[in-house]
């Protein structure tokens, strides 16, 4: 089954609170349900989707491309031939998606757990060398960064903050719906747009009207924004260059990179997610009412209102408080957070 159909079975066994009527309609197990309803909970549209198989083509690839192919599997040993691929195109390098599969599969790199492997004899291979360095006097060059904030120090907002983009799936009578997020891990206020694409010009619009006015209006600042390494955010090339680094570079925000595969670094932001699953989304799925993109996304604003200055902080230092007063605390403000925060524009 795609994620399509996937994503239908989750919101009918949901809707109608009858799991086990669902499962026995569909012919699937419950156990099998609840897998797919959990990885969407956590990943959206993409916790759903299958792996798609990599087609074998004879292509061949110069010595030059093949050691970037190498270079790459060994910062980013959990893509495949597709996505390098795509990584590749949108660096200009100019090769098909047969001929990285050659590449791996001549140097024995074709399955997961043999890029893994290599990836990490080869950073084995970078510490002798930066140990070598060291020894004759070189200096590594490497922020640490406190992501649980042990450190006193670096407990308070905006120390951290973690964006992300979530596909939700296709709602009824709207369509495709893409959950652009950035959310303060000490604070846990969170702000969210909505938009019916995954672009990088997205998240810079929505750091230019919604982020940007809210530090300047606060005197708040971003000491860490973390991403993944997908392509939206970052790019994977050492001297390369990307408009949405360059924009943060622009605005003094200090950008940290790590591959999805940090579940831990990136699990304050993907409970929130949860919970924006949970109590806003599935029920939006299920509300007849909601007809336009613009009706979804006044929905949305509504409750991140409720979340953001009623909602009360369960657990953690900040426990019994509410994100938004943790924010106006330290920022020394007396007033709310401004309203048009919570405004399409």
């Amino acid at each position: 089954m795609n994620e399509k159909i996937k994503y239908q079975i989750i919101m009918q066994g949901t809707t109608s609170k009858n799991v086990t009527k669902t499962c026995k309609e569909f012919g699937i197990s419950r156990t099998i349900y609840y897998q797919w309803y959990n990885a969407y909970n956590k990943h959206g549209m993409e916790g759903l989707a299958e792996k798609e198989r990599t087609p074998v083509m004879p292509n061949k690839v110069d010595k030059r491309t093949e050691n970037l192919i190498l270079k790459y599997v060994a910062k980013f040993p959990e893509d495949g031939p597709k996505r390098i691929y795509y990584e590749f195109q949108d660096e200009g390098v100019k090769v098909g998606e047969s001929g990285i599969y050659n590449v791996l599969r001549r140097n024995g790199l074709s399955k997961r757990e043999q890029r893994e492997s290599y990836a990490k004899e080869m950073k084995e291979k970078k510490g002798q060398n930066r140990e070598i360095c060291k020894s004759h006097g070189g200096k590594e060059r490497q922020k640490h960064l406190d992501y649980k904030m042990k450190n006193p120090k670096n407990a308070y907002p905006g120390y951290m903050c973690q964006q992300s983009i979530h596909y939700m799936g296709v709602f009824p009578k709207i369509g495709r719906v893409y959950q652009y997020v950035i959310y303060d891990v000490y604070s846990r206020l969170g702000l969210v747009k909505l938009y019916n694409r995954k672009a990088t010009i997205h998240f810079i619009d929505f750091m230019n009207f919604k982020i940007i006015p809210l530090m300047k209006t606060l005197h708040f600042e971003i000491d860490n924004l973390v991403t993944n390494k997908s392509r939206e955010f970052t790019t994977n090339w050492d001297r390369g260059s990307h408009k949405y680094t360059e924009f943060l570079h622009k605005n003094s925000i200090n950008q940290v990179a790590f591959t999805a595969k940090n579940k831990e670094i990136f699990q304050p932001l993907e409970a929130f997610v949860a919970v924006l699953t949970k109590e806003f989304y599935q029920p939006a799925w299920a509300d007849d009412t909601i007809d336009s993109f613009e009706l979804l996304e006044k929905r949305l604003h509504e409750f991140l209102r409720h979340y953001n200055f009623s909602r009360v902080i369960t657990d953690g230092p900040n426990q019994g408080q509410i994100p938004s007063d943790v924010v106006l605390e330290y920022t020394g403000q007396q007033e709310t957070l401004p309203l048009w925060l919570f405004t399409r524009r």
